[in-house]
């Protein structure tokens, strides 16, 4: 329920209140996307609660619905982050937009990746199910970083809001492993760093040379 909580707080600001006040204008692919983002985050939890509930029969039906649900978002988010990308590059930035489209097409990978892992290693309840709470951790980096709108501007939000306090329910995880098992799981140790690796990399590799580099080769035929 916190990550629904998360999602709300998040973007109350920049979506729900103004469309609640008609003065929210935007493409019909902006409001699909969101539909489809915040029906992933109650899905997820939904799912948690008959996991408890040990109704697992009803969890693994539920989960091809999920499927749909996961292929929904990536394919909206990859449109909306072009949509973004395009208004960046009308701007004449080109090179900026690019970098900005291939740090969507990382997060896309990685959450796909996360997903499909999940599926494939559904029968190993105990890696299923930490690999499908990396994937819903993933999902909320939109909504940690837009919780800038509440506070005062800072250096470098992205490495707050976007590494610091959403990777840090990583870190929690783990934590929480530990303390159970007295062992952090492999999925956590591994898997866990090698997400907070990628957002290190979109973090302080985005103005480099090489990063240009691949962003001019991956995500600017895109645009």
């Amino acid at each position: 329920m916190g990550g629904i909580l998360v999602a709300l707080v998040g973007f109350t600001k920049t979506f729900f209140m103004p469309l609640l006040s008609g003065t929210f204008s935007a493409p019909l692919l902006i409001y699909m996307h969101g539909a489809f983002l915040f029906s992933w985050v109650v899905f997820f939890a939904t799912q948690t609660i008959w996991v408890h509930r040990k109704d697992v029969r009803l969890h693994r039906t539920l989960g091809w619905v999920g499927a749909g649900l996961v292929i929904a978002v990536v394919v909206s988010t990859l449109g909306v982050g072009r949509l973004a990308s395009e208004r960046t590059a009308a701007t004449g930035d080109i090179d900026m937009a690019s970098r900005e489209l291939l740090v969507i097409f990382m997060e896309m990978t990685v959450f796909s990746v996360l997903v499909a892992s999940a599926f494939f290693l559904r029968r190993r309840a105990d890696v299923h199910r930490r690999l499908m709470l990396l994937a819903f951790i993933a999902s909320l980096g939109p909504a940690w970083f837009r919780f800038r709108h509440y506070f005062p501007p800072i250096d470098n939000p992205v490495f707050f809001y976007s590494l610091l306090l959403a990777d840090s329910l990583i870190v929690i995880a783990a934590a929480v492993d530990f303390v159970r098992e007295r062992r952090v799981h492999w999925v956590y140790a591994f898997v866990g760093s090698g997400m907070v690796g990628v957002h290190l990399v979109e973090v302080f590799a985005f103005d480099t040379t090489w990063f240009r580099l691949a962003a001019n080769a991956i995500a600017r035929p895109f645009l």
